[in-house]
């Protein structure tokens, strides 16, 4: 009796052990007699639910304007997009408490409606509304590090743009003197980094953080990169050539980027800046010889129009957009092909006028996905994919589903999800408690069934440790058909959450 009863109380114990920890392998998984883990959560029928709450540090002016101070807020995050939105959204709206003030003061502010908040990298574009325009150039270079230290905070973010309706307002009111990428900074005083920014141009150099976007190496959009950049201020043209060389540079850290031709030999005149119906754009005119130019280094019209055009307005003060002619040919509109989205979309630009907006599709950030070498381990790869996708778990699900592909930031490697494995599988993604749920449909299990122990193994694992890299997320849960099953092809215990393994990844 004794000896059955130790036996009773053991198996309890174990119940309790797997009910409370994350899910384990086990090669007798079919031969399991335990009760399954009971985790209590409802399988995900659809994406809604994927929202949680942190604690975050809003910026806001000091009564008296001289710091901006840290003030504490619950935020309610989206376990699917970037909280950047989030945050702008609230830092904008917040009244201020008894020791600091509304960023903007007595003006309300606002995002754009369109376009308002890009990421990529680790650059975020904010696109205030046009009631930022009655706020004086100190107010506004308040704003826009206030933005900073706020998106920047938890680390993935180091710059920050702000725009006003999609163009670069400028410090100063004749609009030559840029505000360039704003950077996180609560060691300083307001006064100190007004003063500094606001300091006139002179003929000696002075150095500005500045975003460069470059063609990504997908083809099929651009990517952007940040770096100190140093003038030579003479006027917006010389600012514009300046930017122009940093491109033909190429890219400090982003990997496999072609190389953009040698942009000032191309140029048949300096660039100019025209001012047609109240409209400042900047006009680049080049030789014919730039199409050879971009054949030569595989990058498409439209996509390095989409360079030229986020590089240019991202920076340069008052400039909504710009012009470019080739030869004698003024380009009045472009057909993308091989974009993520609107490819053999014909896009036309009035009377020749080139703004952000028209390439909001071409925007890319790279997301993190694992695949397999040919040892069995897996290897972290960098894939570019629209800026919107890079933080949705449904996305980077079906980033993997299509396998490796020849732009990935690592070649060479193998797929690790069933090949005919499709989206409409995936019947649901939510998020509770920093678990995500993924439930699949019975498809997830019959084209796993052929898989040997390491392949199932591996496909778990890639699955668990790309959407760990999702911001809030810290474990995985499987669901086929709104239940977990004990395994999908025999080796893997399914029951129960997954934490990252990071003993199956490469040394």
């Amino acid at each position: 009796m004794k000896g059955r009863f130790v036996r009773a109380v053991c198996l309890l114990c174990a119940c309790a052990l797997l009910t409370g920890c994350a899910a384990q392998e086990s090669a007798l998984a079919p031969q399991i007699t335990l009760p399954p883990v009971q985790d209590g959560r409802a399988a995900p029928e659809n994406d809604a639910k994927q929202t949680y709450e942190q604690t975050v540090m809003l910026y806001l002016p000091s009564l008296d304007g001289t710091q901006l101070m840290a003030v504490p807020q619950t935020a309610t995050l989206s376990a699917s997009r970037h909280s950047a939105r989030t945050l702008c959204e609230m830092l904008l709206s917040h009244p201020g408490n008894d020791v600091t003030v509304p960023v903007g003061g007595a003006i309300p502010l606002s995002l754009s409606e369109t376009d308002a908040v890009e990421v990529s990298g680790q650059v975020a574009t904010v696109s205030l509304a046009a009631s930022a325009l009655r706020l004086t150039h100190e107010q506004l270079f308040t704003v826009g590090q206030a933005l900073a230290n706020t998106l920047c905070q938890f680390g993935d973010l180091q710059y920050v743009n702000v725009l006003i309706s999609g163009a670069q307002p400028g410090m100063n009111i004749a609009a030559t003197l840029p505000a360039g990428s704003f950077q996180r900074n609560n060691r300083e005083d307001l006064g100190t980094l007004w003063a500094r920014a606001s300091a006139p141009l002179s003929n000696s150099r002075r150095s500005f953080a500045a975003t460069l976007y470059f063609p990504a190496p997908s083809g099929k959009g651009v990517l952007c990169e940040a770096r100190t950049l140093s003038f030579a201020f003479q006027d917006l043209s010389s600012m514009a050539l300046t930017m122009l060389d940093a491109l033909s540079s190429g890219a400090d850290y982003l990997p496999g980027v072609p190389k953009c031709p040698e942009f000032r030999s191309l140029l048949r005149e300096p660039p100019t800046v025209e001012d047609t119906g109240g409209v400042r754009r900047l006009v680049l005119r080049f030789t014919d010889k730039l199409n050879s130019a971009l054949i030569d280094a595989g990058i498409t019209r439209s996509v390095m129009m989409a360079s030229m055009v986020f590089t240019l307005t991202t920076f340069l003060p008052g400039i909504e957009g710009i012009e470019v002619r080739i030869g004698d040919e003024r380009i009045n509109s472009l057909t993308p092909s091989g974009t993520y989205s609107g490819a053999g979309e014909i896009i036309t630009f009035q009377d020749g006028l080139m703004r952000r907006r028209d390439f909001s599709g071409f925007l890319l950030s790279e997301c993190v996905l694992y695949f397999a070498d040919a040892e069995g381990k897996l290897r972290q790869v960098n894939r570019p994919v629209p800026f919107y996708e890079a933080n949705s778990a449904r996305a980077l699900v079906e980033q993997l589903m299509l396998g490796p592909q020849s732009f990935d930031s690592r070649t060479g490697l193998s797929a690790v999800l069933p090949k005919d494995l499709r989206p409409a599988d995936l019947l649901g993604v939510a998020y509770e408690d920093s678990v995500l749920l993924l439930n699949f449909s019975p498809q997830f299990i019959s084209l796993s069934e052929e898989f040997g122990p390491d392949e199932e193994k591996r496909m778990i694992y890639a699955l668990v440790n790309t959407l760990c890299e999702l911001s809030g997320v810290k474990r995985v849960a499987f669901y086929v058909q709104g239940k977990q099953p004990e395994t999908l092809a025999g080796t893997v215990y399914l029951p129960g959450d997954f934490l990252p393994n990071l003993d199956l990844l490469a040394d």
